[in-house]
């Protein structure tokens, strides 16, 4: 089944080839989950209401081509019973029919919570050996505010020539070799978001 995902792509000001490499690491990263999911088409293009928009114009126009769906930061810890609720407002605004709704994902309480799950794949980013590494301790990284998880992706940064974490650039590094696996057992949105691309992607 064609598959088109809608993933929230960074500032507005980013360049081309920059978000072409940030759709190349999740498209690497889905297809590390199942091969079948090669063909996966990833649409990632600025903020989260731009995205919610995209999504819109999505379901409008590839619907009856195969599954559309949307991944987006939550930027906030999830209380609602459901990804769509949660983007209630954001959803309305954007007038996302309640048929798409079920195929709505969130990133917990944003992307960089799936990045420090896997330690080898900071360490091929950075450089930085796994010791020296202090990444928040909660198993939960869901339950991690996001000023956490930025400065501790700043930390390992500060001592490299990078200087500190840049959001497109790094992402598309780390999302290319991040093990899926990884990501499910501390992400139970991630988990859900795996098992349903699986069930697309088997059906």
């Amino acid at each position: 089944m064609k598959i088109r995902l809608y993933v929230e792509g960074g500032p507005q000001n980013v360049d081309a080839d920059s978000l072409r490499r940030f759709r190349a690491g999740f498209k690497q990263y889905f297809e590390r989950l199942d091969p079948q999911l090669k063909s996966l088409d990833v649409v990632a293009k600025g903020s989260t209401d731009r995205t919610i928009k995209n999504y819109a114009e999505g379901c409008r126009r590839f619907a009856s081509e195969g599954a559309v769906a949307l991944l987006v930061d939550s930027d906030a810890p999830v209380a609602a019973s459901s990804p769509a609720n949660h983007l209630a407002a954001k959803l309305d605004a954007a007038k996302i029919p309640n048929g798409a709704r079920a195929n709505v994902f969130l990133m917990v309480q944003c992307m960089e919570a799936w990045l420090i799950t896997d330690v080898a794949a900071l360490e091929k980013c950075y450089g930085v050996k796994a010791r020296t590494m202090k990444l928040p301790a909660n198993p939960d990284v869901e339950a991690i505010p996001k000023k956490d998880l930025f400065a501790a992706l700043d930390s390992l940064a500060k001592d490299t020539p990078i200087g500190r974490y840049q959001k497109i650039h790094h992402a598309a590094r780390i999302l290319a070799v991040l093990r899926p696996e990884l990501v499910a057992k501390r992400s139970i949105h991630a988990q859900k978001l795996h098992e349903f691309l699986l069930r697309l992607a088997r059906a």
